[in-house]
């Protein structure tokens, strides 16, 4: 049985998610006759990893609730793993609140178990989570803590993770002080991420995470005007996508490099960039980039004189919204039913707002 459990952990952790629900779906039954709680709660919190990396976020949150139920105070380490995987769901259907709640959950629990790895992995998740609250400067206390704690644990992918997470929070403070009318201390946070996404290019080569760094980093370049390295980053972070065959990082850099092209007054280039950004948004299921691609060429499209495709482009931005916005409104109540008051999760009676 233990090696059922550890093969589960390892497809998890390598996204094979079949074969880590199989193999923890077999870790379980044994378990079960065995009466084996601490490998029960360990085989249902892999399986909640992998449900959430499959997009099946209701059987994510109700096998991580089976999952610390089961640890309780026994298997505390488990049950981080559990939370902080509920509390990934949970965001990725813009659940805020519960989320937030789960993933400081997670990392009390990784904490009072001892587990600095744990600890580390927890703090990066609520540091995540809590970027999309507003608690920059909180999210950029827990990333430093986990960069730390990875660099002296020699783990240099997960070190490379830390700090572009810094990066990304800086980024996220940026895009916010823009959108309320502050755009001088919008550049200053822009300048800041550019230079913490440079140093986790440096701290170590792996083409996933590259792609991730270098094309948000040229969206900060963007917006600060530097269009010409933000051109030259974006091309390396397409050739990076296709790589690792990242669809969501190719739109999204094809998106940037649409607006790098519309602000260097190349509309016709820019009108290509920004269809190639619709067609790699497509299959990707209730991913705002397909809007904001949607919009942003049609704007291009009305600038170059055709008003009705247009039109058209624009109220397909509207249905895609509109389809995305209906699919995390009827997860979320699935949600709601899911999740007992007694979970402890705070903010469930918002779960359908």
């Amino acid at each position: 049985m233990a090696i059922l459990l550890e093969l589960a952990r390892a497809h998890g952790a390598a996204f094979r998610n079949r074969e880590g629900l199989r193999a923890a779906k077999e870790a379980l039954t044994i378990a079960r006759k065995r009466g084996d709680k601490l490998a029960i709660g360990r085989a249902l919190s892999t399986a909640t990893l992998c449900h959430y990396q499959r997009g099946d976020y209701v059987a994510a949150v109700a096998t991580g609730l089976d999952a610390v139920s089961v640890c309780a105070y026994d298997d505390l380490v488990s049950r981080s793993r559990a939370l902080q995987s509920i509390a990934l769901a949970l965001f990725s259907v813009e659940a805020f609140g519960p989320a937030e709640s789960a993933a400081r959950r997670a990392v009390d629990d990784a904490r009072a178990g001892k587990d600095p790895e744990r600890e580390a992995l927890a703090s990066n998740v609520l540091g995540y989570i809590i970027c999309d609250r507003g608690h920059f400067n909180e999210a950029r206390r827990l990333f430093r803590f986990s960069a730390r704690y990875f660099r002296l644990a020699g783990d240099g992918v997960r070190l490379k993770k830390s700090i572009s997470y810094l990066a990304h929070a800086y980024r996220r403070q940026g895009n916010a002080l823009e959108r309320d009318g502050h755009l001088g201390q919008a550049r200053i946070e822009w300048g800041r991420a550019v230079s913490v996404y440079k140093i986790a290019l440096e701290s170590g080569e792996h083409a996933a995470d590259d792609a991730f760094i270098v094309g948000e980093m040229a969206e900060c370049e963007c917006r600060l005007g530097k269009h010409q390295p933000a051109y030259a980053h974006l091309a390396s972070a397409i050739e990076l996508a296709q790589s690792v065959n990242n669809t969501q990082v190719l739109a999204h850099c094809y998106l940037w490099e649409g607006h790098v092209m519309q602000a260097m007054g190349n509309l016709e280039m820019a009108q290509r960039a920004f269809d190639r950004a619709v067609k790699a948004a497509g299959p990707l299921e209730h991913d705002p980039v397909l809007s904001m691609a949607l919009r942003a060429l049609a704007a291009v499209v009305s600038r170059r004189g055709d008003a009705d495709s247009a039109a058209l482009m624009e109220a397909g931005a509207t249905a895609a919204e509109d389809a995305r916005r209906d699919f995390f409104s009827r997860v979320r109540t699935e949600l709601r039913d899911v999740l007992p008051e007694k979970a402890g999760i705070r903010g469930l009676a918002k779960l359908d707002a």
